[in-house]
């Protein structure tokens, strides 16, 4: 008996080896599918898109197609692109100027030339209760009160005003630079089939001024005009006095850089 129970022992015993021999194979199995998980984990981290990299030379090219004269990079702050030659004005007050060039440099002392000479000009006729000028970043600015120029709700220009623009029309014509013709009212509401808001009447006034300085020989392409209505006031809309101040036309002679085209 005992005999037996040994043999049947060591015959269970080398049964269970070879079991365990058997199942040595799922080792290296799972470490291929291991393998295999860690490839496929690096491949997709090296394939993954950054978002905000991405998104940065999004607006980098947007940026540049747009001609804007910088390009924000996030956290390497910003980088200047080539300035197209005569660039208008888009109000953007943030962006650099341009490098100065001989053409610029003469061209903004002709210009300040102009405004020494309209100035003594409003000086000599005694104008200044009625027409200001002033040396800006933009250009040199000559306001017009509107009561000077225009009836009360109207656009069309008086007769006797008339006499006041063409005075400014050797000082407009003495350079080619590009002229803005700015429209302002007051806040008090207007409503008539002619003029329906302050936007209708500004505009007006102020196409009607390019009209009149088309006619006086300004060349067309350099004129352009438009309306702010009641939303950019120089003081706040208070008192008459103030409200008198703010309707006003203003006539821009704009700077530029670079060639210019014959006015």
């Amino acid at each position: 008996m005992k005999l037996v129970s040994r043999r049947r022992g060591r015959r269970r015993g080398s049964g269970d080896d070879e079991a365990h021999n058997n199942e040595r194979w799922l080792i290296t199995y799972s470490d291929l599918i291991t393998l295999l998980m860690i490839f496929f984990v690096i491949m997709y981290a090296m394939s993954k898109v950054d978002v905000a990299k991405f998104m940065t030379l999004t607006e980098s090219l947007a940026a540049a197609l747009n001609h804007s004269q910088e390009i924000p990079l996030k956290d390497l702050g910003k980088t200047g692109l080539v300035v197209p030659a005569n660039p208008t004005d888009n109000g953007d007050k943030t962006q650099q100027p341009p490098a100065s060039t001989p053409h610029t440099t003469q061209n903004d002392a002709a210009l300040d030339n102009l405004y020494n000479q309209v100035k003594q000009y409003i000086e000599a006729h005694h104008l200044e209760g009625n027409v200001t000028i002033v040396n800006e970043t933009r250009g040199v600015q000559i306001t017009l009160r509107d009561v000077v120029l225009f009836d009360t709700g109207q656009a069309t220009i008086r007769p006797d005003a008339q006499a006041l623009l063409k005075g400014l029309v050797p000082f407009l014509q003495s350079l080619n630079n590009p002229i803005v013709i700015e429209g302002y009212t007051d806040n008090v509401p207007i409503s008539t089939p002619q003029y329906p808001s302050n936007w209708e009447l500004s505009s007006a006034r102020a196409i009607g001024v390019v009209r009149f300085l088309i006619s006086c020989g300004i060349s067309p392409p350099r004129l352009s005009g438009v309306g702010y209505g009641q939303y950019h006031p120089v003081v706040p809309n208070d008192t008459p006095e103030h409200r008198q101040e703010n309707r006003r036309i203003n006539i821009v002679i704009l700077r530029q850089s670079g060639s210019s085209d014959a006015g």
